[in-house]
């Protein structure tokens, strides 16, 4: 374990009832939902600190939109939704790679965005056409950038505050200054 109580590698699980596997406990089957794990709470406070109420945000193997593709991850009201054949998915998002908690970190911007702009702001400002690129600006915060904008500058800051390259990026320092949550580590 981890000094910040996350796992190294795999959750230990107790693996034998009568030579039977048993799942993890936070494992979520195709259309169920679940909280958000002690292991992503943790990760993603590295990132937003007390800025979102973690307690409300559950994580949903169903599609939110009926035409949600398999390969798109949504968070339109607070809440992750994975759709149920996608690859996406996994039970504990702490114990993955950074790319897929880059995933997440991304996602967790879209539920601050919900928290502290109300439930139907993402699904009134989200169009089609939002742009995901981005270059950053002198004296910009954070809120002025577009909400998927703002997904990615906080996914680049946790990547680069993990030690990953991010393509483009020349000044991690700015990411420093742009992307501060109150009580983040």
């Amino acid at each position: 374990m981890r000094a910040d109580g996350t796992f190294n590698g795999p959750l230990p699980v107790d693996s034998a009832i009568s030579g039977a596997l048993i799942p993890p406990v936070n494992s979520c089957p195709a259309g169920g939902d679940r909280a958000l794990t002690a292991g992503e709470v943790a990760l993603a406070r590295t990132v937003f600190g007390d800025a979102i109420d973690y307690d409300k945000v559950t994580i949903k193997r169903r599609k939110w939109f009926p035409f949600q593709p398999r390969r798109v991850t949504m968070a339109p009201r607070g809440h992750l939704h994975f759709h149920p054949l996608g690859d996406s998915y996994c039970d504990d998002f702490s114990q993955v790679g950074l790319m897929r908690q880059g995933l997440f970190i991304h996602e967790m911007v879209h539920v601050w965005q919900t928290q502290t702009r109300g439930d139907w702001y993402l699904i009134l400002r989200r169009h089609p056409w939002c742009r995901y690129d981005y270059s950053l600006k002198p004296g910009w915060s954070l809120v002025r950038y577009g909400i998927e904008q703002q997904a990615e500058i906080v996914k680049h800051a946790f990547f680069l505050r993990n030690g990953a390259k991010v393509a483009g990026v020349g000044d991690a320092a700015a990411y420093d200054l742009l992307v501060r949550f109150p009580g983040a580590a």
